[in-house]
């Protein structure tokens, strides 16, 4: 259960920080005089491809752990009913 949280927990920062990080450039060329929506979208759409590649081991290692506890889980009850 807290490597299923931790590895939740890990995307859900890594989510954040990479949306925080998108605002921020957003942010420095709205100051830079830069209204254009059309170029905002542009670097908003260009940080998008760019993501971290441990997310996807994270989220597969997740899936794995969680499927195992309701195996588990489907086990432990059945035994119980014994």
């Amino acid at each position: 259960m807290f490597l299923a949280c931790g590895g939740l927990g890990y995307m859900i920062w890594s989510a954040a920080k990479s949306a925080i990080n998108r605002l921020d450039d957003v942010m420095v060329k709205m100051q830079s005089d830069i209204t254009d929506l059309q170029k905002l979208s542009d670097i908003v759409g260009s940080k998008l491809l760019n993501t971290d590649p441990c997310n996807n081991f994270v989220l597969y290692v997740t899936i794995c752990i969680w499927i195992f506890a309701v195996i588990d889980a489907f086990r432990a009850g059945k035994q119980k009913e014994l």
